[in-house]
């Protein structure tokens, strides 16, 4: 088999090597033998080690505190207002851009400037035109020679005093700019001119006689100004070209034409030609980013030539912006947890403050009608009890039948008081606050009622076993209204027998009193008896009252009421 150096040297863009070699067998045939392999091994390996330039160094400032990057990736602080990147090239030309945020590159540009320079007869400039050329022309391409020219039409205006003109291409920009500048076809002429007549100063590089403009070099690097041809056989007119390719330096090319005397102040000048250009800054710079959002991002920053072509090199930095912890979801779950268990807490509390007082408040009335209940029982009652003893011991003792008619009365009416007493007694004491007392005390009243008319009475309880408390409204109103009906039967039905059954079904109290008599009549309901006031009772108490007749005659009340 044969190596050919041609092929290694075309990989590289090195001079080809038109010769072939015998296969190499062994290292020490190659340094014993082949000395001409050697040496292009050698410089197969210094031009790899110089095809691979240095990326550029990117530095990241939080704020205005410089990062130590130690990890892949760069997490920066939650709720950073300034995050800098300070990019130091290592060719003339890189554009960046923070992915993520970023849509496009960002490159930093400048302007090249074709200045128009009137000067006086003693050579003075007395007015300039500028006319910039920044970023890259329409169909810039790689090179000059690949890049198609764009044409460019401007006017300016002779000032008074003018004598000649100056046209100068420049990159005396900023100290920083890079870049290439090209122009041809440089044509000058007066507006009313044309292109064979006396109005043009310049023409396709010539002047009017026929001879080629002349162009000078300056700037602080002149030699960065240099001049090709189009490639046009029939086109001999120059290409003027600038490549600043250094820094803090720039060039320049000028051609100075007298004006001749039939150009007079005031009067326009049409000056034409074609351009291509890319221009760029050079040298370190800093990319601010303010309050970026959340997210993860990479700041990268390709490496280019002077030309704009992309370089193998380049620098690429993950970056990490937390959520601020008060815009976490963790934050705020954490924070309606804590707030929803304080409220439940605080709510707790606070409803059990209100049951303490609402049972302290019930204790204190418990107690006040106990209080009260005591004091008409062992006073009010023994003061009566002692008034009908008396009254009862005047009536047997005394002839006088008026006066035992009279203490007769007082010994009834007494009694009277006692029960009703006894019946006050009841009421308000705590002790009967519940289910088996009202039962009991509504047995008693009626069977008392009933005894006291001489009227057949009968009284059922029904499934009445458990003893549940109840409320002292409930009782109250629950016992007023029956007496009340029992009263208006025994008062107004005219019946021989009364029947009452109490039964307790899905926690409602019924009471049903049935009588024997001739029910209520329409006047009667009219004129009350009663009714509406055990109505607004069992109302009070969320209860109802119904009223049915019977079709053998008489009445039955149903009182009905939620025992709880």
């Amino acid at each position: 088999g044969l190596v050919r150096t041609r092929g290694w040297a075309a990989e590289l863009g090195m001079p080809c090597l038109n010769h072939e070699f015998p296969l190499i067998s062994s290292i020490s045939d190659l340094i014993t033998t082949r000395p001409i392999l050697l040496f292009s091994a050698i410089l197969i390996l210094l031009h790899r080690l110089q095809a691979a330039p240095e990326a550029t160094s990117v530095e990241v400032f939080v704020g205005s505190e410089k990062t130590s990057r130690r990890e892949s990736s760069l997490t920066v602080p939650a709720g950073t207002d300034t995050l800098r990147f300070l990019v130091k090239p290592k060719p003339l030309c890189v554009r960046y851009k923070l992915e993520g945020l970023d849509e496009d590159w960002n490159q930093r540009t400048d302007t090249m400037f074709v200045r128009v320079i009137f000067t006086n007869a003693k050579g003075d400039p007395i007015h300039v035109d500028s006319f910039p050329a920044s970023g890259r022309s329409p169909v810039w391409n790689r090179s000059v020679e690949d890049s198609v020219f764009s044409p460019r039409v401007e006017r300016v205006t002779v000032p008074p005093g003018a004598a000649s003109v100056i046209f100068t291409m420049s990159t005396a920009g900023p100290a920083s700019l890079v870049g290439t500048y090209a122009i041809k076809h440089l044509s000058i002429s007066t507006e009313s001119g044309s292109d064979d007549g006396p109005g043009i100063l310049i023409s396709s590089g010539h002047l009017p006689d026929g001879k080629k403009a002349v162009w000078a070099k300056s700037g602080t690097h002149p030699s960065m100004a240099s001049t090709s041809h189009s490639g046009d056989s029939q086109d001999s007119s120059p290409v003027l070209v600038i490549v600043d390719d250094d820094i803090g330096a720039h060039a320049d090319w000028t051609t100075r034409t007298p004006l001749p005397p039939w150009i007079s102040a005031g009067q326009t000048l049409k000056i034409s030609w074609e351009e291509t250009y890319c221009t760029a800054l050079g040298g370190d710079f800093t990319a601010t980013y303010e309050r970026l959002p959340p997210g993860k991002y990479r700041f990268v920053v390709e490496d280019l030539s002077l030309t704009g072509e992309t370089l193998p090199s380049n620098s690429v930095i993950p970056i990490f912006v937390p959520v601020v912890f008060w815009k976490s979801l963790w934050f705020w779950g954490t924070t309606t947890t804590i707030l929803a268990l304080v409220s439940i807490l605080i709510g707790r509390y606070l409803i059990r403050r209100r049951i303490r007082r609402h049972l302290e408040q019930e204790r204190m009335i418990s107690d006040e009608r106990r209080r009260i209940a005591l004091d008409l029982h062992d006073d009010i009652g023994t003061r009566v009890s002692h008034i009908s003893l008396v009254a009862s011991h005047a009536d047997n003792t005394i002839r006088n039948e008026e006066a035992r008619e009279a203490f007769g009365q007082i010994t009834s009416m007494s009694r009277d008081l006692i029960g009703a007493l006894s019946e006050t007694v009841w009421m308000l004491s705590p002790n009967n606050d519940d289910l088996e007392s009202l039962v009991d005390f509504l047995y008693r009243l009626v069977q008392e009622l009933c005894r006291l008319k001489k009227i057949r009475c009968r009284v059922d309880a029904v499934f009445i076993t458990k003893n549940q408390p109840i409320s002292y409204e409930f009782r109250h109103n629950m016992s007023l209204a029956v007496k009340e009906s029992v009263n208006n039967v025994l008062k107004h039905s005219q019946a021989t027998e009364l029947d009452m059954k109490i039964e307790l079904e899905n926690n409602f109290l019924m009471v049903t009193i049935t009588d024997n008599g001739i029910g209520i009549s329409e006047t009667s309901r009219s004129t009350g008896h009663g009714l509406e006031s055990i109505q607004s009772r069992m109302k009070s108490i969320g209860g109802t009252c119904r009223f049915e007749h019977l079709a053998a005659g008489g009445l039955r009340i149903l009182l009905r009421a939620p025992a709880a």
